[in-house]
């Protein structure tokens, strides 16, 4: 049976959904295609009509799954202004609730050590999203790109550390640090050029 465009385009974001749970679950190389199509609720042999390759997935999956998931990268605060918003977002990533629900949260620090050593479209999914989110923060609150980009490093090793330590109370400290040394690189940035009414505005960021 045939089926149109609309319904091929929804069955891979039915793919590209179950993906992003998989592989943050269970790790990127620990997960098969017929795990991920058996997330999905479809047969393992339909894959390929939608994707060349699981490394191709993989590429593909990062993205959607950034802007899938609100709680870690899009902190509900509309009404915020943009020096608030990116407070609101250092709380939100470097959080317990964050650290305990990898399978829901940000993909970059589940995935970053299987991404360093995946293909280059992979790592260029991976750097659009490390520019995007630099740029959101960059243009909140002024100050300079390697200042943003330092503050992603944090956010995505931090978090990712904490995951990694056996101690919980130690996990804790880890996030804790990392935020504070995040909320202190905002105070020392000269946010004087930003317009003091800006709002926050509805991008992936």
């Amino acid at each position: 049976m045939r089926y149109g465009a609309g319904r091929k385009e929804e069955t891979r974001a039915k793919i590209l959904k179950a993906a992003g749970k998989v592989f943050r679950r269970h790790g990127y190389h620990a997960s098969g295609v017929d795990k991920v199509m058996e997330e999905a609720g479809l047969t393992a042999g339909g894959f390929y009509a939608h994707f060349a390759s699981k490394e191709a997935l993989f590429a593909a999956m990062l993205a959607p799954t950034a802007a899938e998931t609100p709680a870690a990268l899009q902190p509900d605060r509309s009404d915020a202004t943009d020096r608030e918003w990116v407070e609101a977002f250092l709380e939100s990533y470097l959080s317990a609730s964050h650290r305990d629900r990898p399978e829901d949260g940000c993909p970059l620090p589940a995935l970053v050590s299987e991404i360093a050593r995946a293909a280059g479209p992979v790592k260029a999914s991976f750097q659009e999203i490390v520019r995007g989110l630099a740029a959101r923060i960059e243009r909140s609150v002024g100050g300079s790109e390697d200042r943003a980009l330092a503050i992603v490093a944090l956010c995505v090793g931090g978090l990712g550390v904490a995951r990694s330590v056996e101690d919980e109370a130690l996990g804790e400290r880890i996030l804790s640090a990392c935020r504070d040394l995040a909320e202190r690189s905002l105070a020392d940035t000269d946010s004087t050029s930003q317009p003091a009414n800006r709002r926050k505005t509805k991008d992936v960021f």
